[in-house]
């Protein structure tokens, strides 16, 4: 059940820029430069919106009238909020665009990956919109069966990242990547729980610095390796 008479009080105070009603999302230019980042605008809206009012508090209007597109464009392509989430959730796990900085270091691209679970802002709306997923996942059985497929899959590639630095000679060849790799991401997601409760730096500087640590038990002795900075 969406809340909808909540909703409807608080379309009007979305804090959210504005975006350019052209191209439609998901045109026939969808593959463009250009429309890509109208999606990952629009994306943005959604991680805004439910961070500020929860999943239940979101409507897809608000969503439509904050990004500056029509409901029915929205609704064709998603055909739901539920899908829309879904979506949302998936897209921030694409790799950062500078991935390519850490070509040939499997350690430094981990590294990089695992560092974007400590905060730079105290505010950080992706992690707000995760943990309102989250929560909504344990009523909603898709979201919650979709979250956890996405931490197998994550997981996988975290393991293989680990495999292919002890191949590389800058991890440590005694660990066991499957466990190692479950155990760092049970850290990164524990830390963000921590900094949602805690949003101070103090709080930020101690997931940076925990984490720096657990890389640190997992580096090969001696391996050179190019270190990703903290981001």
């Amino acid at each position: 059940m969406w809340y909808n008479c909540y909703a409807q009080f608080i379309t009007y105070r979305f804090e959210v820029v504005r975006i350019s009603k052209k191209p439609a999302v998901g045109s026939i230019e969808s593959s463009r430069p250009k429309t890509l980042k109208r999606r990952k605008e629009l994306l943005g809206v959604v991680y805004e919106a439910v961070s500020e009012f929860g999943v239940d508090g979101v409507t897809m209007r608000q969503i439509a009238e904050a990004a500056d597109i029509s409901t029915g464009t929205i609704n064709y392509h998603f055909k739901n909020k539920h899908n829309l989430l879904i979506a949302a959730l998936e897209a921030a796990y694409e790799l950062p665009e500078d991935w390519l900085v850490y070509k040939g270091s499997p350690f430094s691209q981990l590294q990089r990956l695992a560092m974007g679970y400590a905060f730079r802002t105290p505010r950080d709306r992706f992690w707000r919109f995760w943990i309102n997923y989250t929560a909504h996942g344990t009523r909603d059985e898709e979201m919650r069966q979709h979250q956890n497929d996405r931490y197998e899959r994550q997981l996988e590639f975290w393991g293989s990242l680990l495999r292919d630095g002890i191949v590389a000679g800058e991890v440590d060849p005694t660990i066991d990547p499957n466990a190692a790799a479950n155990e760092l991401l049970l850290i990164a997601q524990g830390l963000v729980v921590r900094q949602l409760q805690l949003p101070t730096q103090a709080t930020r500087d101690e997931a940076r610095r925990i984490l720096t640590e657990r890389f640190a038990l997992l580096a090969a002795k001696k391996s050179g390796r190019r270190v990703a900075p903290a981001r």
